[in-house]
């Protein structure tokens, strides 16, 4: 009995998501919360690794956006790396539910004593997840990142690939306007 209501509360709150769909946004700022997979699975939650998103949305279902995220550990020393991304993301507004896929290249940052450096080697991301769209203004999202390392030999860059670590998993939290 417990079962079927609910059932029948997630097919409602479904239905009312769909009939009262939330306006696609133009401009979003968010913020990430990622963790690897691999630290997960070793339960390793020092390794929290937060960042920052814009998002400009050029039509309902086509955005750019633009990440930077703080890359773990933190050791306490005047070192910080950081991973710049920028991608083209797909979106399915369908109501308070909205799947998106962001793919483009990255690349990997140190600040260092005021010195800030951009490592040459491209890197390539791609990002898969979903917000839920919690008021016209606020969404809650679950997205998945993997990040593809110098990919100029290809047979080489999946041979030996520890997947788990390449690959991120985390919430956001995102202001639309």
């Amino acid at each position: 009995m417990k079962k079927r209501i609910m059932i029948l509360v997630i097919v409602a709150l479904l239905a009312i998501g769909a009939v009262s769909a939330a306006t696609p946004s133009t401009f979003d700022f968010g913020l990430l919360n990622y963790y690897r997979i691999s630290s997960i699975q070793d339960q390793d939650f020092g390794t929290y690794t937060p960042g920052l998103r814009l998002e400009g949305h050029i039509l309902p279902w086509f955005g750019l956006g633009a990440d930077v995220i703080m890359l773990a550990p933190f050791d306490g020393s005047d070192i910080y790396s950081f991973l710049v991304s920028t991608d083209l993301t797909f979106r399915a507004n369908i109501g308070f539910f909205e799947p998106y896929l962001g793919i483009g290249p990255a690349y990997y940052a140190t600040l260092a004593s005021g010195d800030f450096d951009l490592i040459n080697d491209v890197a390539y991301n791609a990002r898969l997840g979903f917000d839920f769209n919690i008021t016209d203004l606020f969404t809650v999202g679950v997205e998945g990142k993997l990040l593809l390392d110098g990919l100029q030999n290809e047979a080489s860059a999946f041979e030996g690939k520890d997947w788990l670590d390449s690959t991120m998993v985390g919430l956001t939290l995102k202001a639309k306007l």
